[in-house]
């Protein structure tokens, strides 16, 4: 145990240690006090456009989205909630790093640190595989445990354009809580941010919603 304690805080693998400390604070705070930090949800605000500026988010197209858009989904970012992925990924790179390190006793050695790169790469690919069985389990509830959320009629505010065949997104009020939900325009016709929009039906894949503009 003394010899776990000493490469866990060698200087090679202090941060992921630390890192892990804070998932274990952050996870026993939700379970001994119910406390929420919201940080259950993977939204992406703001997008970067090829000039550097920043603008309102597009989800992407649905013949062909973006890299970021099919990275975040093909980790279930969006499917899980975020801090759900970054402790697995914490935890996998946690144990590979501290065992690689002290297998090759380089834990107090500045090669300890290389092994961050490839150790994240391998613990998202070990993080994907293993948050797989959860996703169909989340989705039978929303983001605090509740049962699913019927979205059909409610309206909500655009806070990503659509057009096309591109898809937008928008939050609903729902109780106290705003939720965001990824949208596409029933009729093909372009929403503009900030106007108000009505829930049609959901996407047979149960990844979207179509809505249309809603004059209120």
């Amino acid at each position: 145990m003394e010899k776990l304690l000493h490469i866990a805080f060698a200087p090679a693998n202090f941060i992921l240690t630390l890192l892990l400390i804070i998932v274990t604070i952050y996870w026993l705070i939700v379970i001994f006090t119910g406390f929420d930090f919201d940080l259950a949800e993977a939204d992406a605000d703001f997008d970067i456009d090829a000039s550097g500026d920043i603008s309102k988010p597009e989800a992407g197209n649905l013949e062909g989205e973006g890299v970021w858009s099919a990275m975040l989904r093909f980790f279930h970012i969006g499917e899980l909630p975020v801090i759900f992925i970054i402790t697995l990924v914490v935890i996998s790179m946690w144990l590979i790093n501290v065992n690689i390190t002290a297998i090759l006793g380089i834990s107090h050695n500045p090669l300890g640190f290389a092994l961050y790169l490839p150790g994240f790469i391998v613990s998202m690919l070990v993080t994907k595989i293993i948050a797989r069985p959860f996703v169909k389990l989340y989705a039978m509830f929303n983001h605090k445990g509740e049962t699913p959320i019927d979205f059909i009629g409610k309206t909500g505010r655009v806070i990503s354009p659509m057009r096309e065949n591109r898809l937008g997104q928008i939050e609903v009020h729902v109780m106290k809580d705003v939720i965001k939900i990824y949208t596409k325009s029933i009729d093909g016709q372009p929403i503009q941010y900030n106007d108000t929009v009505i829930v049609l039906e959901e996407s047979p894949d149960r990844k979207f919603f179509f809505v249309q503009y809603y004059q209120s």
